[in-house]
């Protein structure tokens, strides 16, 4: 009976483990590498700007800083769409709580709300009004992040200011906080453009986004940004980048999500086979072999005592 019971467990547990790996490699795939639905996080940006004072007329320099509010909405998002309300600001620092103020705030220099969505397995952003308003700008190309399994080539992505995508171009590999990052980077050179509420000019705009090939996730932007009036006058010159802590939130972050994967995707399928194939083996083994062959109806050597004769001592 102890044979019985003890090889019912290992075939259990060995048949638990093969199925668990067989579902990692058939199943987890396509489930693990998705963009989640229950994101809420802010990005912080550090740098320096040259703004036009509408007073003076005049370009003053400051610092500034800048939040990107990236927040889903998990009652729009489904199985295979992410829905995200973005919240830009590029605020001048006078050393104030880093919020983005009121649009009337005269520290403000830019403010962007944009809602999108995007498909959670690729990151390019979609146009359905199951998912977004009908008023809502028609999207293109990656906004957020980049898809699993970043390749060294050319993306599209998603330009507010102009409001179509341009190419994001593979230009090396760096490391940000330790960890291999790929750079692409956005170039763009005198483009039409809305450059203040209602003021048309001229923008240019560089670029360069580190992304963690692994995740897709962006874990440092650096941008060089300048607006023009028709006329020529420059009315913004802007310089950012990632602080320091935002960069090793994004690479701890990026890091934790690969291990999930990694976890599902390779550990467990190896673990799965190598451990659940031999214990499935051995409890078959306990079940249904035997040390001596046994005849139909007979009780198994190894199961019964053997009795002594009567009359006959024990030795």
């Amino acid at each position: 009976m102890k044979r019985k019971w003890l090889g019912s467990v290992l075939v259990a547990l060995g048949a638990f483990l093969v199925v668990a790996a067989i579902v990692a490699q058939v199943w987890a795939p396509d489930n693990v590498k998705r963009t989640p639905i229950d994101v809420n996080n802010t990005t912080y940006l550090d740098g320096q700007a040259d703004h036009l004072n509408p007073e003076t007329g005049k370009l003053e320099s400051d610092p500034v800083y800048a939040l990107q509010i990236n927040q889903t909405d998990s009652n729009k998002s489904d199985g295979e769409v992410a829905v995200f309300v973005q919240n830009t600001c590029v605020v001048i620092d006078t050393g104030q709580d880093r919020v983005c103020v009121s649009d009337k705030d005269p520290n403000l220099l830019t403010h962007e709300v944009d809602v999108f969505a995007a498909d959670r397995h690729t990151a390019l952003s979609l146009n359905d009004e199951k998912y977004v308003p009908d008023q809502t700008v028609e999207h293109t190309g990656l906004n957020n992040k980049w898809p699993f399994d970043a390749q060294k080539t050319t993306y599209p992505y998603w330009d507010g200011t102009l409001g179509r995508s341009v190419d994001a171009v593979y230009e090396r590999t760096t490391e940000v906080k330790g960890l291999e990052a790929y750079v692409y980077r956005v170039d763009i050179k005198d483009e039409p453009a809305e450059v203040l509420d209602g003021v048309q000019g001229v923008y240019d705009d560089v670029k360069e986004i580190s992304i963690d090939p692994r995740t897709g996730a962006i874990l440092n932007t650096t941008e060089n940004q300048q607006r023009y009036l028709e006329d020529g006058q420059k009315i913004l010159d802007l310089q950012l980048e990632f602080t320091d802590d935002t960069q090793q939130a994004k690479v701890d972050e990026a890091n934790t999500k690969w291990d999930q994967i990694n976890l599902v995707l390779n550990i467990l399928p190896v673990v799965g086979y190598a451990v659940g194939i031999p214990v499935l083996l051995v409890g078959l083994a306990l079940l249904f072999v035997r040390r001596r062959n046994s005849g139909p109806g007979e009780v198994p050597v190894e199961d019964t005592e053997r009795p002594t004769p009567a009359g006959t001592a024990s030795r």
